[in-house]
């Protein structure tokens, strides 16, 4: 179970929300915001710092660690009075703080802009403040401001500088949210907005915090540092939308050109979404959006926090985003002493030694038109696919599907000769690229395949029948119905869950190329009494799709195969999923210890007998518990494994 500190992301809520509010695409289409955020697209990968007072004592106090996910909850968390947690300020002198430093790191890891923290929950402001002296200049020994600094190294290594700002939690005022311990009348940490809006006092002291402080400093930032490229909006679930939206109005009176984050307040406001809190498993709300995550678990520093992520995890983290049509904001919790730690900047180093090559596969790139091939991802930008290789074909045989147009060149990024690999159409559809044995590349090796003009592709899956296994991930599905719904994408938790209605189902779209017989694997989790259900696994072939043969359907076809909102197929369930040259695999559920502990089943083999476009379909033959299960993923296993 999640714990609280955890949940200031709002994850659990969005959640839910977004089974009733559907997953269609934002869009913005004011020419200021196309101007405005230009270059954040271009950008790609950027860099989070979070540094404050609670930095220094780094998640321990009083000699003991203090039982909080991320360090800079500290004072929430341990139950800090504000006049002890101030003492903090007193021994603060960060008298290794480079800010040279701090933005060559950032450009040598290959990251286009620069995002850190100016006050954050604890309301100690990292900058001079004119507004409240509690802050770095007038309240710690250290006495200089960072960000006068930063501005100028960021501007010298070309560096987009960035601030966030805790705009609606501030535990250090009087009549702002989240400190109940020194102000028992105030707004909670965790209290929704409904509790409080139709308050009268809460309501009117919490507007008192904003026009004495939020707003002001707000307005600091943006008029004694420079130009700013992003203010860094956090916790906007705890405001009304109306008070987002003046959050939005004092940015764009002060630099119309600075982005603002959908945390704001939450969608459709902001320029660009975001995710929660280092979750790697996304549905795409908008066509601009920005995944966030740690080196390690805290953002702030945490000296006991040793679960640091690998290069690979960050490298495969990146490419994954990107290929959404995402940005990767990865963060750095520097030390109380101004530095970062040994482990963040060796990982910075692998960051950055791999772009140095592969850099052109991400910067300016534009989401895959081919979706998740099995073996890796992809990145477009102009006539050029690049092809990211997570899992290196042993054949030397990459198969590339979906990709239509003629070829005028593949080679390797990280080949120094740019060698030409041989490249070989199989149909309409698919490629066949010959690559050495051997990755080239430690970590993610990149093919570049020049194409002879705009891409042309089917965004169809492919069944691949040799090589690679065909994942069916809960979080790529279609959900039908009323109740079922995607978890928060965090940490094992990439599932459909709530599934407690036999009408709801989940559903994927994919392509048959050839025929084929494959094993069928499940992998889902139940909570205790739940087991007892039933469910079937079907694959039907689309009407009329057996006629386009290996080559799939058209791009005007696939579109409206893709239609989750197809009147048809939300109102006849049964005509649906078992439509023409259906297959059914059933099976009861079983027991795997608990919703988020998974295990895999093997429920059986399903053939698929011709070529064409079919969907993979998951349902519940009955429900004896709260719910049929957690599903994880599908896997149609390769014909020769």
């Amino acid at each position: 179970m999640l714990k609280k500190e955890d949940l200031m992301d709002n994850a659990e809520q969005e959640a839910k929300e977004s089974r009733q509010q559907g997953n269609g695409a934002l869009a913005l289409h004011d020419p200021e915001h196309e101007e405005r955020i230009a270059w954040w697209r271009e950008a790609r990968l950027g860099m989070f710092i979070h540094w404050g007072l609670y930095s220094l004592p780094g998640g321990i106090w009083r000699g003991e660690e203090v039982k909080a996910a991320y360090a800079e909850h500290l004072q929430l968390k341990a139950q800090i009075p504000i006049k002890e947690y101030e003492t903090i300020a007193a021994e603060f002198n960060p008298v290794k703080f480079d800010a040279d430093e701090w933005a060559r790191a950032a450009k040598d890891a290959g990251m286009k802009y620069l995002v850190v923290t100016t006050k954050h929950h604890d309301g100690f402001a990292m900058y001079d403040s004119k507004v409240s002296d509690y802050n770095i200049v007038k309240a710690t020994p250290y006495g200089r401001d960072p960000m006068a600094e930063l501005a100028e190294a960021c501007h010298k290594h070309g560096v987009k500088l960035c601030f966030y700002y805790s705009h609606s939690m501030d535990w250090h005022h009087p009549d702002s949210q989240g400190n109940t311990l020194d102000f028992p009348a105030n707004i909670g940490a965790y209290d929704p907005v409904e509790s409080w809006i139709d308050d009268e006092d809460k309501a009117s002291r919490y507007e008192r915090y904003l026009q004495q402080k939020a707003f002001p400093q707000i307005k600091e930032l943006l008029t004694q540092y420079g130009p700013v490229g992003v203010i860094w909006f956090d916790c906007g679930h705890k405001l009304t939308r109306e008070q987002g939206e003046r959050f939005m109005e004092v940015v764009r009176s002060e630099q119309p050109d600075c982005l603002v984050n959908r945390r704001v307040w939450k969608d459709p406001l902001g320029d660009y979404g975001n995710t929660m809190d280092n979750q790697p498993h996304v549905r795409v709300s908008r066509p601009d959006w920005e995944s966030i995550a740690t080196l390690n678990d805290s953002w702030g520093y945490k000296k006991l926090d040793n679960n640091w992520k690998t290069p690979l995890e960050i490298i495969h983290n990146l490419i994954d985003v990107v290929s959404m049509n995402g940005n990767f904001l990865i963060n750095v919790g520097p030390t109380g002493e101004g530095d970062f730690d040994p482990m963040s900047l060796q990982l910075l180093r692998e960051i950055g030694g791999w772009l140095r090559v592969n850099g052109d596969s991400i910067y300016g790139t534009v989401q895959s038109p081919i979706g998740k091939p099995p073996w890796g991802r992809c990145t477009l930008k102009g006539n050029k696919l690049y092809l990211h290789v997570f899992d290196w074909p042993a054949s030397g045989k990459l198969l590339v599907p979906g990709i239509r147009n003629g070829i005028v060149r593949a080679s390797l990024l990280a080949d120094p000769e740019g060698s030409a690999l041989e490249v070989t159409r199989l149909n309409s559809d698919d490629l066949l690229i010959r690559v050495p044995s051997e990755a080239p590349d430690e970590l993610v090796s990149v093919v570049a395949l020049e194409l002879s003009g705009p891409v042309s592709a089917n965004p169809v899956k492919r069944l691949y029948t040799s090589e690679y296994d065909n994942v069916f991930s809960a979080f790529d599905g279609e959900i039908h119905g009323t109740m079922l719904r995607y978890d928060t994408g965090k940490k094992d938790r990439d599932v459909v869950t709530a599934w407690s209605e036999v009408n709801d189902w989940l559903e994927w779209t994919f392509r048959v190329a050839e025929p084929a017989c494959c094993k069928v694997e499940i992998t889902y989790g139940v909570e205790p009494g739940d087991e007892g259900g039933a469910f079937t696994v079907s694959t039907s072939l689309k009407a009329g799709s057996e006629a386009s043969g290996a080559s799939g359907i058209s791009g005007a076809d696939v579109e409206g195969a893709l239609d989750s909102s197809d009147s048809a197929r939300l109102s006849a369930k049964a005509d649906t999923i078992h439509g023409k040259d259906a297959a059914f695999l059933s099976a009861e559920v079983q027991e795997t210890g608990g919703g988020y502990e998974y295990r895999t089943f093997d429920i059986g083999e399903i053939r698929l007998e011709q070529a064409g476009i079919y969907t993979l379909a998951v349902q519940a033959e009955h429900i004896t518990g709260q719910s049929l299960m957690n599903l994880k993923q599908v896997v149609l296993v390769r014909a020769d494994a």
